[in-house]
């Protein structure tokens, strides 16, 4: 009997048990509600949260491509001035250089202006030489024809290739010292 009334102890000690966790469990309503109240406030504070967190994102990235905008606009202004400098600089340099070929043509050409003089000059004054000398001059002049006809070329792809002006001068300034040379020789021969 005795082991009786300790099961009939452990039944009712389990009953009660069991009859204090489902009033645990079993909330009254109004918890419930409060719950459900806390829990839609959170979420609706963490909506608000992130909508600003948007704006403030938004805000700042409008702030940021506005300022990107503004350098770019800016970095344009200064590279446009800077390329103007660069198209004076570029115009002056070609203006310099237009002047210097056609300084030097101006003197190349009264060069050669004086050295056909002369040339003139000889050739006048062969027609009253004699017959050997005479002969040694048209020989000399052959020579000076060639180097004359080599000047003219040169001078000739200087203007229409203004781009080897500075290979061809140096050239030229031989071919006319080079005439002069050989117009002296053929002098010397009457």
């Amino acid at each position: 009997m005795k082991t009786h009334w300790l099961v009939f102890g452990s039944v009712l000690a389990l009953a009660a048990c069991d009859n204090t966790n489902q009033t645990t469990t079993n909330t009254t309503p109004s918890e419930g509600t409060k719950t459900e109240q806390t829990q839609r406030e959170a979420n609706d504070k963490a909506v608000r949260a992130q909508n600003e967190a948007n704006e403030k994102a938004a805000k700042a990235q409008n702030e940021a491509n506005q300022k990107a905008a503004e350098s770019q606009n800016e970095a344009n202004r200064d590279m446009a001035k800077e390329q103007a400098k660069a198209n004076e600089t570029i115009r002056g340099a070609n203006t310099d250089a237009v002047k210097a070929r056609t300084d030097f043509e101006v003197k190349t050409q009264k060069s050669v202006a004086d050295i056909n003089n002369k040339i003139d000059q000889l050739r006048v004054k062969a027609q009253t030489a004699k017959p050997k000398a005479k002969n040694d001059f048209d020989v000399a002049m052959q020579d000076v024809d060639a180097r004359k006809a080599a000047l003219d070329t040169d001078m000739r792809t200087m203007r229409e290739q203004p781009q080897t002006f500075d290979t061809l001068r140096a050239k030229v300034d031989r071919d006319v010292a080079d005439l002069k040379k050989s117009v002296d020789t053929a002098g010397s021969k009457l």
